[in-house]
């Protein structure tokens, strides 16, 4: 991970953020904190906002998992990772009008 572009690094948050969804969704809490974990090792070198947002991210979490497991991905975590997915660079596409 030390010597990996940051664009790879900041990619590979993103699809670790979907899977944490999933594994959250399937009440995978095991497998959820591993890859936590993984997101925030590839966040130490990435800008400090970032780094905020994983945090943020991860606590969301974690406390709903431990908070209240049958009702997953709350609308916390969903506006934590759709803010940490836009700080590391992916935007949704415009809306035509």
């Amino acid at each position: 991970m030390k010597k990996e572009l940051p664009i790879r690094s900041k990619i590979e948050i993103v699809e670790k953020i979907g899977k944490i969804l999933h594994c959250l969704h399937t009440g995978q809490r095991s497998a959820a904190d591993l890859l936590i974990e993984e997101v925030k090792s590839r966040s130490l070198l990435l800008e400090d906002p970032i780094q905020q947002d994983v945090l943020m991210f991860a606590e969301s979490v974690q406390f709903q998992a431990s908070y209240d497991p049958w009702h997953r991905v709350s609308g916390e975590i969903q506006t934590a990772a759709d803010r940490l997915i836009e700080d590391l660079g992916f935007t949704p596409p415009p809306e035509n009008e």
